[in-house]
């Protein structure tokens, strides 16, 4: 029997999943309640303490936190004098805020087609991107699974570049004792409301290779904490999301959060919609992560191991009825399936058929993810990655984390097994 999900909100009859703050707990809404008139709101003991504890659950020996996962990728950037052009290989399936960073840095974001079993990047396609101004790799852990990027750093090595880990979907996710983000010469993680673990909003990054370690330090030195009324405003959000997306509340929660969102009561980062940093006025990038999000960092971080092996059990609940990966696959140490992914012939069919028991919000269905349109504007050319594009139109993927209930998708899962419309290996492309 699933392991029955928080019990803070009344029962109602519409119960809806989503995709968001599965993770989280009323002793974590507690603290963050109790640090907001503190003075320890911004700087204090938490900070400390979860770097600590990030630290020995990664294996990382240097970790520095910020307010998002993207900041923390653009600081790494920062720290390593690229030159204005100087490029950077990214998989042609991503999020926006990559090459917004590439680009915040004056880089520029070259793009690699993925593979269609992982939807990682095709390491086989990699070194025929390279030029005398290629710089860094980007090694992206897609999905919380992990790419080949022991492949991606001999690579490297090969033509003296550097490697950048995007374990911004995987942290926990491990290979041979190593940790997703501790393996290139460094890694980053987001820890939003989206991802494996969510802090309301958050960024780790961990320098992997002593060389970088000071500079890295010296530029991190600079890099300012949000202020106190953006951080308060964060957290009130982080508040208001566990309660308007748990599953009891989600028939009326998803109305309320888009209301309360139109009357300046929830606040995000939306540095997605702009390519020139210049843009970004509301808040500093990068910017640090405050005490009160580290708080919440704490028994995340606490409660990973639990938290894995609940999404686990959720993939072998899906997998024992749509037979999409292998057990090996599955109990590998190296997946640890943030989302369940697969890709459909009639995605908007399916996706409207699920929707009466969850709300899905497809993931990744752009090259990058959260633009739709005018990829020119951050240097992709339509038609030139055909794996990236065609599984853009198909993918399909599942939530896992502590809010899901498989048992109640159990039919539509059988429903979609019968129905043909899963694509296989053979029928790509």
């Amino acid at each position: 029997m699933y392991r029955k999900i928080v019990q803070y909100l009344p029962s109602y009859p519409h119960h809806k999943m989503n995709i968001f703050s599965g993770t989280n707990s009323l002793s974590e809404v507690k603290n963050v309640l109790r640090l907001l008139g503190s003075e320890e709101i911004i700087q204090g003991p938490s900070l400390q303490k979860y770097e600590n504890l990030l630290k020995q659950k990664l294996h990382s020996k240097n970790i520095h936190t910020f307010a998002s996962g993207r900041m923390g990728f653009y600081s790494i950037l920062k720290t390593l004098d690229l030159q204005k052009d100087d490029e950077v290989i990214i998989p042609s399936y991503t999020c926006i805020v990559v090459p917004n960073a590439i680009l915040y840095a004056n880089a520029k974001p070259l793009y690699c087609d993925i593979r269609e079993d992982d939807f990682n990047i095709d390491v086989s396609k990699i070194e025929a991107l390279i030029t005398s101004k290629t710089k860094v790799l980007y090694a992206q852990h897609t999905f919380g699974q992990m790419c080949d990027v022991d492949a991606i750093v001999a690579l490297a090595k090969k033509y003296n570049l550097i490697v950048i880990e995007d374990s911004a979907l995987a942290i926990g996710a491990h290979k041979d004792g190593r940790y997703a983000g501790t393996i290139g010469d460094f890694g980053y993680f987001s820890t939003d409301r989206s991802k494996v673990i969510n802090t309301g909003l958050g960024g780790i990054v961990s320098v992997n290779n002593e060389k970088f370690i000071n500079s890295f330090e010296n530029f991190y030195k600079k890099v300012p904490y949000l202020d106190k009324l953006y951080t308060k405003k964060i957290a009130k959000t982080f508040i208001y999301n566990i309660i308007t997306l748990h599953p009891s509340f989600y028939w009326f929660g998803k109305f309320l959060n888009v209301v309360m969102s139109k009357l300046g009561m929830m606040h995000y980062f939306l540095d997605e919609v702009y390519h020139d940093k210049s843009k970004i006025v509301d808040y500093p990038y990068p910017a640090r992560l405050s005490n009160i999000f580290a708080e919440i960092g704490i028994s995340q971080i606490q409660n990973l191991d639990s938290n894995l092996a609940y999404r686990k059990s959720v993939v072998q609940y899906y997998n024992n009825i749509l037979g999409i990966y292998s057990d090996g696959y599955i109990n590998n140490p190296s997946n640890i399936f943030l989302r369940y992914s697969f890709l459909v012939k009639n995605r908007d069919y399916w996706e409207r058929r699920f929707s009466s028991k969850v709300d899905l919000s497809i993931w990744f269905k752009t090259i990058a993810s959260g633009k739709n349109e005018n990829f020119e504007e951050i240097g992709y050319i339509e038609g030139t990655n055909k794996v990236s594009e065609y599984v853009c139109e198909h993918i399909f993927n599942l939530p896992t984390h502590q809010n899901i209930d498989p048992e109640k998708l159990e039919k539509l899962l059988v429903e979609l097994k019968n129905s043909g419309d899963i694509i296989t290996k053979e029928e790509i492309l």
